[in-house]
């Protein structure tokens, strides 16, 4: 098993154990130290674990994992039904979730498989416009690389790093200490940093410093969070806050800006897309402009959830359901 930036949206046990109601801290220490010691585990038998044997693994995990996570799919449907509205009815909703589900499951398996098999990794992933990223790059400060929860995005990562790029990703701490360190210790190994966005000042540190070195930093755009601590936009007929870092980080070092986003196709293999450095806005004042900007590079994420529905992992967010007010 490999680093998720939010793990949470692609590992449904997790998800599971986290809706049970194992409330003390000796139960919940007892879940953190089952889910680390399983993702450990899991980690060691996909090294030598043939794929066909892998896809087996989770077919036949996936029917009881799907009858166990309720509240889980309640969160789906309603997220589905924010965004697609009267268009559906209640059973094609249902169908939507197991299907999406379902794609889980088979992201899992090829995450499984190929963060222990890099070099077939890079036989089955092209990267679309990547002159985009050498030509940014070229100038010397860096690249502000937006990307959302789409397809398999930790590979994306990972085939970059492959290619001979410095990769750094923005993540919010993690509540489980155990298994912050197993992230951690992976993404070391794939060549990947990760840094957090506590405390501020070593945040903004690390930051800075891979944009001097003329590194990618990504960001996650399509996570909510509080409001006081972004921009309200819209995003599938839906009021969200994003954060604001993108736009600040280029304030700060003039670094281009560049959605990046990694989608799966029929044949199940893997698509890179880099899109052109994005066009700031800078006609109104400094808080308008932050909030049009925000809004279109949310616009770009939106553009592709709408084109691969199934790949974004956002449809089990939570706090997303709860819109504006979920803090």
């Amino acid at each position: 098993m490999v680093f998720f930036i939010n793990i949470r949206n692609y590992l449904p046990i997790k998800q599971f154990l986290k809706y049970t109601k194992l409330m003390s801290k000796s139960q919940k220490d007892f879940q953190s130290r089952l889910m680390n010691g399983s993702l450990k585990f899991l980690e060691g038998v996909m090294r030598i674990m043939p794929r066909w044997l892998i896809g087996l693994f989770i077919g036949g995990v996936f029917p009881i994992v799907y009858l166990n996570i309720k509240g889980l799919k309640q969160i789906c449907v309603k997220n589905l039904q924010l965004a697609y509205g009267s268009s559906k009815d209640k059973k094609e909703y249902e169908l939507l979730t197991k299907r999406y589900i379902k794609s889980i499951g088979d992201a899992m398996m090829d995450l499984l498989y190929y963060v222990e098999r890099p070099c077939q990794l890079s036989k089955v992933t092209q990267i679309e416009n990547e002159d985009h990223l050498k030509r940014s790059l070229e100038l010397g400060r860096g690249v502000i690389a937006v990307t959302a929860h789409m397809g398999n995005f930790p590979l994306m990562f990972v085939s970059l790093v492959q290619k001979g790029y410095k990769v750094n990703v923005v993540i919010r701490s993690m509540r489980d200490e155990n298994f912050s360190k197993f992230v951690f210790y992976l993404c070391a190994k794939f060549g990947i940093n990760m840094i957090q966005t506590s405390p501020g000042k070593q945040f903004l540190k690390e930051s800075l410093g891979a944009l001097k070195r003329n590194e990618i930093l990504f960001f996650l755009l399509d996570e909510m969070v509080a409001e006081k601590n972004g921009v309200k936009v819209r995003f599938l007929n839906r009021d969200v806050v994003r954060a604001k870092g993108p736009i600040l980080f280029l304030e700060r070092t003039s670094s281009p800006i560049l959605p990046m986003f990694i989608v799966q196709d029929e044949k199940r293999h893997f698509k890179i897309f880099i899109e052109k450095p994005f066009e700031i806005i800078r006609a109104g004042s400094d808080d308008e402009n932050m909030v049009k900007n925000i809004a279109g590079l949310t616009n770009v994420i939106e553009h592709y959830v709408k084109q691969y529905p199934f790949q974004w992992g956002g449809w089990f967010n939570k706090r997303w359901a709860l819109g504006v007010n979920a803090g």
